[in-house]
């Protein structure tokens, strides 16, 4: 259900852009207000999905007259729920003129700058105090064509392999250097009993970019998507690699190890089998997912029962996501007073970062010893993914704090989804395509030859399109700065 939802709103953001826009590519639309002339903006109206959820509203209204009070401007915050978000966001890009920054995620930020409905904010940020404390390796990876039309909400994150570890020490198991000895932990994890699914993942590709992201070990260097390689735009799913990733994912779930349902499964069906005891394996998300698994399965399993990430095997690096961009439609009035007075002062690493992180004094947290401890969780941003160069001192769970760190250390940024007018429009297709081709290769339904054959009967023309209009639009500069390493 959710995938139709996914694709439902995105096939209407395409019409909306289509029918409002003329321009296929964004344009640098500079500044002319100087940073030090810029204008407070008596409010600013925000529209979220991941803001303070409670039921009472109170942490909202606090933090909101607690902003107020700081800076004397009112804060609206227009929170809609993850189902209805992007219909929302569709409306306020085509005809609002309210609405100052608007959260986008996936191919909703780029397809955006690319119709010409966000304010390039490219000129400001340079100019501004936040380029010196935050990490511009995640500004970076939410640049088109070298030009910034948002900001990161903190960093992308992403997921990392969780592993029973006390079933690893049963079985007198290492852990993993490289694919073979991944395979082999997971077909002995089978040995353990019928019902022990040696792992689990919610499909076998996932339904928004990264698209690998649940199983990084069988994908290794494949990437079922349109990214840029050597010079071009090209097709992965028509490379050699994708062939290899397919098969081993094809005899992983002959030999029996892949989850049964991995087909149909939600990430909820996952969890709910790994807090279980049911799972071995199950690649999911750094940060404060290594503190819930834990408690889960404990408090199911008993306090014997171990879960801990691994570093990555040699063939690969765990994917980062591009950021949440936090984008100023061109329709604000006061585009630059929106960024210095709320995205720059929420990332200022003090005072307007601890409020939208951790929230209010004595409600949300309390400090002791000059470090501030959380009491109830729940702001905007996540403490642990904070973009800052000198992080507060923020007391954060040393599990979170540990599976932060690995995924740091052992990543690569994703490319942001290329596209363009014509890719936008036929990517909902493609990704069923790409899901079926996969799905029908791996059960078996098709031989790895004939899965190809028929993804190359269907999607061939559609590709090329979107090769070519990729290929003629997009400039190589910003191609190349994607998929780095973080120091790279």
């Amino acid at each position: 259900m959710k995938r139709n939802i996914a694709k439902f709103s995105f096939l209407l953001f395409s019409a909306i852009l289509l029918t409002s826009c003329s321009g296929s590519k964004a344009s640098a639309d500079k500044s002319s207000v100087a940073y030090a002339d810029i204008t407070k903006p008596e409010s600013i109206t925000i529209m979220t999905h991941t803001f303070v959820k409670d039921e009472t509203g109170e942490s909202e209204a606090a933090i909101t007259k607690k902003f107020k009070e700081d800076t004397g401007i009112e804060l609206i915050v227009n929170q809609v729920s993850d189902n209805n978000y992007y219909e929302f966001v569709n409306v306020a890009l085509a005809a609002d003129d309210k609405t100052d920054v608007i959260e986008l995620g996936s191919v909703y930020y780029p397809s955006a700058a690319m119709y010409d409905l966000l304010w390039d904010m490219t000129d400001i940020f340079e100019q501004s105090d936040v380029k010196n404390k935050i990490d511009n390796y995640y500004v970076d990876a939410l640049k088109i064509n070298n030009r910034l039309y948002g900001f990161p909400l903190s960093k992308g994150n992403g997921t990392i392999t969780y592993v029973r570890k006390d079933w690893m020490k049963q079985l007198n198991i290492s852990d993993p250097k490289n694919f073979d000895e991944y395979y082999n932990m997971l077909k002995k994890f089978k040995n353990l009993g019928d019902d022990i699914i040696p792992i689990t993942a919610a499909g076998l590709i996932g339904t928004e970019s990264p698209y690998r992201t649940y199983l990084p070990e069988f994908y290794q260097d494949a990437l079922p998507d349109i990214y840029y390689k050597d010079g071009k735009y090209i097709d992965g799913m028509s490379e050699p690699a994708m062939k290899e990733a397919v098969e081993r994912m094809r005899n992983a779930y002959e030999d029996g190890l892949f989850d049964p349902d991995i087909i149909k499964n939600r990430t909820s069906d996952c969890r709910d089998k790994f807090f279980n005891g049911k799972v071995a394996v199950f690649n999911y998300w750094a940060g404060n997912w290594a503190n819930n698994l834990h408690i889960n399965l404990t408090k199911n399993q008993g306090e014997s029962a171990v879960v801990e990430p691994i570093a990555p095997i040699s063939e690969i690096k765990y994917i980062e996501r591009p950021p949440v961009a936090l984008a100023i439609p061109k329709t604000c009035k006061n585009p630059e007073g929106v960024f210095k007075y709320f995205l720059e002062y929420s990332h200022d690493a003090s005072d307007g970062e601890i409020l939208f992180s951790l929230g209010i004094e004595g409600k949300n947290y309390e400090i002791k010893n000059g470090v501030y401890e959380p009491i109830l969780v729940g702001a905007y941003y996540t403490p642990e993914l904070s973009m800052a160069l000198n992080p507060l001192p923020i007391d954060i769970n040393e599990r979170i704090k540990s599976s932060t760190k690995l995924f740091d250390e052992n990543s690569v940024m994703e490319q942001l989804p290329a596209i363009s007018k014509e890719s936008g429009s036929l990517l909902p297709e493609l990704n069923v395509i790409r899901k079926e081709t996969i799905e029908s290769i791996v059960t078996g339904e098709m031989t790895v030859d004939e899965g190809f054959k028929d993804y190359e009967k269907r999607a061939s023309k559609m590709v090329q399109r979107a090769l070519n209009d990729l290929n003629e639009t997009m400039l190589p500069e910003d191609a190349e700065n994607s998929s780095q390493s973080k120091g790279e």
